[in-house]
């Protein structure tokens, strides 16, 4: 069946515009119902906005709390020594604070052996024959033969065979025989060795021994094959460069000033994310999550975090408000810096558990207390999670937004029927106009045939 062509059939015989008026009615009805469907993605599109930007706060916040979540972010440690030219230390995050005795009376040293002086270190030796070289570590013999040897060679040699003893070439510079062959050994007693050849020009001489490193520490005599010690004092490196005339003091102190900074960034991050929070759900201001009552449960669970005693509080200080950190009528944190220098310089443990638990890596998954920062940073893990309730949340508005694309297209079916409805209304009102029309014409033309009413009588 042909389609009928509304467009050019609208207006045939009419005295008015039926098309414009078949137009306005789809508009106005098209109107009305994308306003809706329109409005609705507008709410969507600004929640999505909305819950990204309550993600990127949270992040940001968590990383704040991951600065105090852990108590070996509260170990830092500073060291005092009364020898520096002797002794050196370097610390980890498992010392222990407190003060060490130490004295050094002697250091690991390496052996070295020289050879005699020979003109040219390429010259060849022994007329050219191999040399064979038994080289005595630890009380094993290795022979190492060369073939066409010169002090360069056998250098080589020496050192293909990693024995623990390296060997060099040096020029004294004092003319004829200035070319010697040096070894090395590695430091400690026990690495010490000997040399010997077939070849009897080729001689050693020990100028030095090796000796391992003897000190003592908090009274305890040790004995050491390396000048760096790593396992007399826990957490604690010591590098030996001298003996002491005297016992000297190696003092492990507490630093407080880092764990301080961080307690502050992490109050002023807390402060600028709730001022955030306020934005994005205050209803004055149409924030793009005023309605969102679960959001606002989580906000307010952060709240209680803040400015309530600490799932692991401490002997002194159980909560922020206990150390100097307190909550505004703005929802605001403030501080009493001098109340906050007490409690780290006098009960630093309990700042400790208070953040942390006094533990390290707590999963978010754990039931156990995790302190304030550990809670927080939990919390928000929990929330922004892939299963989380912002993840899903914005997954959920996302395929709504699908819905209401398919909601318009539907919209644009549905008119087009309705356009195509009131077309043939109109052309149906215009038929039985011009059937009216038409009528009359023919009355007319009839009343003015008939014999009553001629005219020209």
């Amino acid at each position: 069946m042909a389609g009928i062509d509304y467009i050019n059939a609208l207006g045939a015989g009419a005295s008015f515009d039926t098309k414009s008026i078949v137009e306005a009615l789809v508009q106005a009805e098209r109107s009305s119902a994308e306003a809706q469907v329109q409005r609705k993605v507008a709410v969507a599109e600004s929640k999505i906005s909305g819950l990204g930007a309550a993600a990127s706060i949270l992040d940001i916040l968590k990383q704040g709390a991951e600065l105090l979540n852990d108590a070996r972010d509260f170990n830092t440690l500073s060291i005092q020594n009364t020898s520096k030219d002797a002794v050196t230390a370097s610390v980890t995050n498992n010392a222990r604070a407190g003060t060490n005795t130490i004295a050094v009376s002697s250091l690991a040293k390496e052996q070295r052996s020289i050879s005699g002086g020979f003109d040219s270190d390429t010259t060849i030796l022994n007329n050219g024959e191999a040399i064979d070289i038994d080289l005595n570590v630890n009380g094993q013999t290795e022979t190492i033969s060369v073939e066409s040897a010169s002090l360069s060679s056998i250098a080589t040699a020496i050192n293909a065979a990693s024995l623990g003893v390296e060997a060099e070439i040096i020029n004294t510079g004092t003319g004829s025989g200035s070319y010697r062959l040096q070894l090395v050994g590695e430091a400690g007693s026990t690495n010490s060795f000997s040399i010997s050849s077939d070849f009897d020009d080729l001689s050693f001489e020990t100028i030095q021994s090796a000796t391992d490193a003897e000190l003592t520490v908090n009274g305890v005599e040790f004995i050491r094959s390396s000048n760096q010690i790593s396992d007399i004092i826990q957490g604690v490196t010591l590098n030996l460069s001298g003996t002491t005339s005297q016992t000297e003091t190696l003092s492990i102190n507490r630093d407080t000033s880092l764990a301080k900074e961080n307690i502050l960034a992490f109050v002023a991050m807390y402060n600028e994310a709730s001022l955030e929070f306020k934005n994005l759900t205050d209803s004055d201001s149409d924030g793009p999550l005023r309605g969102d009552t679960i959001f606002r449960s989580i906000v307010n669970e952060l709240r209680s975090i803040m400015i309530s005693e600490s799932s692991a509080p401490g002997e002194n200080v159980t909560s922020l408000s206990s150390m100097g950190i307190s909550i505004d009528r703005y929802g605001q944190l403030v501080f009493d810096e001098a109340k906050i220098d007490t409690a780290l310089n006098d009960s630093y443990d309990d700042v400790i558990t208070l953040f942390s638990a006094n533990v390290n890596d707590q999963s978010r998954f754990s039931t156990d207390p995790a302190g304030i920062a550990g809670d927080i940073k939990t919390l928000i893990e929990r929330v922004t999670a892939s299963d989380g309730y912002l993840t899903t949340a914005e997954a959920s508005l996302e395929e709504r937004n699908v819905e209401y694309e398919q909601d318009l297209k539907d919209i644009d079916e549905r008119m087009a029927k309705i356009e195509e409805r009131y077309n043939r209304q109109f052309l149906a009102m215009q038929t039985i106009i011009q059937e009216m029309n038409s009528t009359k014409d023919n009355l007319i033309s009839s009343f003015e045939n008939l014999p009553f009413n001629n005219r020209n009588d």
